[in-house]
């Protein structure tokens, strides 16, 4: 079957036109999958297929689905997905039936231009009072001059039973759920232990930061079994330092991604990569930022959180950000600046 599945995705992706993958991936050969939410599905709480990103939970991720479709009466409408800012709507093309009272162990589905192909591999699945459960199944994505593109996913043929409904509404009622959790930081103590696509990212998209110009000490932050959270040094000053953030995946190796910093509301300021004097805390998912006059008895005090981002990947989000410009000569814990701007 694997090498039945394996030729089909090859004859499927020869269909489409794509041409051979490149040694070095470039970023426009890249598919730009996005995960999505109730931005796409639109309060749809009734029978559906669905695919999820196998580390994620509908009820509890803001973004976690990577295919939806409504089955509103029995028979399931064209699916749902999102590449970059765009909804396309994908068919299954007719390829048989499992004959087992299951999903075919795999499936074919493309959108009206016959652009973006997606193959479903089912590897394991049961049933249950909600329908059919998949518990492992992997989506490829197929587009025109892109790399295929792999996702991990479960899922669910059938419609979501009451005891879920009933979490989702207590999910929705308490509030934002609480910030990531990291795993505990695993140093280094060299630049050449970083993976190269985020040094090359940091270049491109935060010039501002000179890496090179530091001893190298970095440190990671596993954020799941796939994503890593990297604290680079960006800059050293006279009495402080500054950091870059960056995300690298297991199962794209090429591909990192810088977090910019997000400035204060009405500021006036724009986002940047640099953060000074970076403290990671990872049970909370947060990154304060305290930077002082040489005194020490004036400056602001930033707190960043980490949140999920639309796709697999996360954001800064600022929660905090407290200022004092008047250097008294008192010297005051920054967590007291006054408060300029809040978002709890």
């Amino acid at each position: 079957m694997r090498s039945c599945l394996t030729f089909l995705a090859t004859a499927f992706a020869l269909l489409l036109g794509l041409s051979s993958p490149q040694a070095t991936a470039q970023e426009d050969n890249d598919i730009d999958l996005k995960l999505f939410g109730e931005n796409v599905i639109q309060g749809w709480d009734g029978c559906r297929l669905a695919f999820w990103q196998h580390n994620r939970e509908p009820g509890e991720d803001r973004y976690a689905y990577v295919f939806f479709a409504p089955i509103p009466d029995g028979e399931a409408l064209p699916g749902w997905v999102k590449i970059g800012d765009d909804i396309i709507e994908m068919s299954k093309q007719d390829i048989g039936s499992a004959d087992t009272g299951m999903l075919e162990p795999f499936r074919l589905y493309r959108d009206a231009d016959r652009k973006l192909g997606l193959l479903v591999e089912i590897n394991d699945q049961s049933r249950s009072n909600r329908g059919i459960e998949i518990h492992d199944a992997r989506l490829t994505f197929l587009l025109n001059d892109k790399f295929p593109f792999p996702v991990r996913v479960k899922g669910l043929n059938g419609c979501p039973g009451m005891s879920e409904s009933v979490a989702d509404d207590v999910i929705a009622d308490s509030g934002p759920v609480d910030g990531l959790t990291l795993g505990q930081p695993v140093d280094f103590d060299s630049l050449d232990q970083v993976p190269a696509p985020i040094l090359r990212e940091i270049a491109d998209q935060a010039p501002e930061c000179e890496p090179s110009a530091t001893p190298g000490f970095s440190s990671a932050f596993a954020v799941n079994d796939d994503i890593t959270l990297w604290q680079i040094p960006c800059n050293l000053y006279a009495s402080r330092g500054s950091s870059v953030f960056a995300l690298s995946w297991t199962y794209y190796p090429d591909h990192a991604t810088i977090l910019m910093n997000p400035p204060v509301p009405g500021s006036g300021d724009t986002e940047g990569a640099e953060v000074l004097d970076a403290i990671v805390d990872p049970e909370s998912g947060t990154v304060t930022s305290i930077s002082l006059d040489r005194s020490g008895d004036c400056g602001s005090y930033t707190l960043l959180e980490l949140d999920d981002a639309e796709g697999e990947t996360l954001e800064f989000t600022l929660r905090e950000y407290r200022e004092k410009s008047d250097c008294d000569g008192v010297e005051t814990d920054p967590a007291d600046f006054p408060l300029v701007y809040s978002n709890p």
